[in-house]
């Protein structure tokens, strides 16, 4: 796999697991500050809404937990590089979850809550940014 495509995936992995993990943070606060939004729009009624939880999960905590899975499965790609696994399918098939689910939560907010969440579209774009270079490493 090529090295930069492997740091560039790293790097949005990493932006995008900090950028979930400032989401849950914000919600765990005790003093719940409201978030700030650059787009002049109401995060929280974006982050507060019934399609804030899949699953009785949180929508930020799944993307915590996807963001972090998939820099893991990049960093074992790296450490192991003759594994078994088809690291590249992997990483192609997570990504395109990722980004359906990004998808799905976008039209959300467009078609029914008619508010954007910032945190929520910086989210999804890291995703489909992700899911652009598991197509070209998956085509090397």
């Amino acid at each position: 796999m090529s090295t930069h495509l492997n740091a560039a995936f790293i790097v949005l992995s990493i932006g995008g697991l900090v950028n979930a993990c400032y989401l849950v943070y914000k919600h765990q606060q005790k003093n719940k500050s409201k978030l700030i939004c650059p787009l002049n729009h109401d995060c929280s009624k974006v982050t507060e809404s019934k399609w804030s939880k899949i699953f009785f999960i949180r929508n930020e905590v799944l993307g915590a937990i996807f963001f972090l899975s998939m820099l893991i499965i990049m960093l074992y790609s790296i450490i192991t590089p003759n594994s078994l696994i088809n690291i590249k399918l992997l990483l192609l098939v997570g990504a395109l979850i990722g980004l359906l689910f990004s998808i799905f939560l976008i039209l959300i907010q467009k078609f029914i809550l008619k508010d954007y969440c910032f945190y929520c579209i910086i989210s999804a774009f890291i995703t489909f940014l992700l899911f652009l270079i598991s197509i070209l490493i998956y085509i090397q």
